[in-house]
């Protein structure tokens, strides 16, 4: 009798050659990835745009990570991926393990205004800083925070 492997082994399996050829560290957990959202989630007044790097594009991120006032953050699925919060394509689930880096940027440039919103960098650290700690990277334009090292 042949085996076949479910669908999401051989996705598990992809990214895991991906994570093993791209990267030399790997920084986060599932765990802290659920800390870590749940805070961005609770904290949406400070948290105005937060870009998602997926490990498998190359080109800068044009993603979001989408959730507001109203995004509930505690189904039981969401301790080893998330659903709905990436935009783009594919729509759906993504595992923690998918996500490179987020983004926060200091300059927002929102629709139907004509000057940038600026995000409190700072504040957004701060906060980071009461989850755990992080690989972070900080300039005058944005706030990165790795989960993998190249």
């Amino acid at each position: 009798m042949k085996y076949v492997v479910p669908i999401h082994q051989r996705e598990d399996f992809y990214l895991d050659k991906i994570i093993q050829q791209k990267f030399s560290s790997f920084l986060m957990s599932d765990s802290k990835w659920v800390k870590l959202i749940a805070t961005l989630v609770a904290n949406v007044a400070i948290i105005k745009e937060c870009l998602v790097k997926p490990i498998w594009e190359e080109q800068e991120p044009t993603r979001h990570l989408l959730f507001d006032e109203n995004t509930y953050y505690d189904f039981d699925y969401y301790a080893s991926a998330m659903e709905s919060m990436v935009s783009g394509n594919p729509r759906g689930w993504y595992a923690y393990k998918e996500i490179e880096w987020l983004d926060f940027p200091g300059f927002i440039t929102t629709k139907g205004k004509a000057t940038p919103v600026t995000q409190d960098l700072e504040a957004i650290e701060l906060l980071l800083s009461k989850v755990g700690k992080f690989q972070l990277e900080s300039t005058k334009e944005n706030l990165r925070l790795y989960a993998y090292l190249k």
